[in-house]
């Protein structure tokens, strides 16, 4: 920089060094906002075939047909994933050398848990049912009875000693295990695997559908908790932890 003049300093240069950045991100979204508006005849073509076979899916949802049905081995993969995910967290999880209680949770979370808690029940239960002829289905219900599971986490509410200890795992494994043996037992009826038809693939779906939101809960809360039930035992049962998230 020169004496007694403004000179243009590296800081300066930098917001021209983002305009090539920039400018391949506007093309990029610019791409992207197109090929949604104007996706072009050659895109309805999945569309009617999806449409063409609801009747044999065994639901009036497009979106629960596909993902269900036609395309079951994806949501069977994402159900495994969120499994994984469990387990990869309950092993990284490390017991705290300090084991100090923690203050109990507030009088606004516990009402908001109270309030909240059973309307999330409510929700998650109709967006189950609500599933199979428009928007709903298992993950949007397994997505809430996540939440309401964080809720309860979060104050430590007595109503997690309802659920036992040893049935956190079953319950974790219920909805992949059960999608699995489902698209077995069709290869065993002489189909292929996943491929079921009506009239038995509207009851062939509830029970997935049931079974995947019960489990994708457990999950998104055992996600959030980080902690393996059995390590409870060793780290003392009066001791409440917010952040940790016991299931006791």
């Amino acid at each position: 920089m020169k004496k007694g003049g403004k000179g243009r300093t590296p800081r300066d240069n930098r917001g021209w060094r983002l305009l090539p950045v920039m400018a391949l991100l506007l093309l990029f979204l610019a791409a992207l906002a197109r090929a949604y508006l104007f996706p072009g005849a050659s895109a309805a073509g999945l569309a009617a075939r999806v449409d063409a076979s609801l009747a044999a899916g065994g639901v009036g949802s497009r979106v629960t047909a596909v993902l269900l049905n036609f395309r079951a081995y994806d949501t069977l993969l994402e159900c495994f994933v969120l499994l994984l995910g469990v387990m990869v967290v309950w092993s990284l999880w490390r017991p705290d050398g300090a084991k100090s209680r923690e203050p109990a949770a507030g009088a606004i979370l516990a009402s908001l848990e109270r309030l909240l808690v059973p309307l999330m029940i409510m929700v998650g239960s109709y967006l189950l049912w609500a599933g199979s002829d428009r928007a709903g289905g298992a993950f949007q219900a397994g997505a809430i009875l996540g939440g309401a599971g964080v809720l309860l986490l979060l104050d430590s509410s007595p109503l997690l000693k309802v659920f036992p200890k040893r049935g956190l795992v079953p319950g974790l494994c219920l909805g992949p295990l059960f999608f699995l043996s489902v698209g077995i037992a069709a290869m065993a009826w002489g189909g292929n695997f996943l491929e079921y038809r009506s009239p038995e693939a509207s009851l062939i779906i509830i029970a997935l559908e049931g079974a995947a939101a019960f489990s994708i809960g457990l999950c998104l809360a055992a996600l959030f908790g980080g902690r393996p039930p059995e390590r409870q035992a060793e780290d003392g049962r009066d001791q409440p932890s917010r952040n940790q998230g016991e299931f006791r």
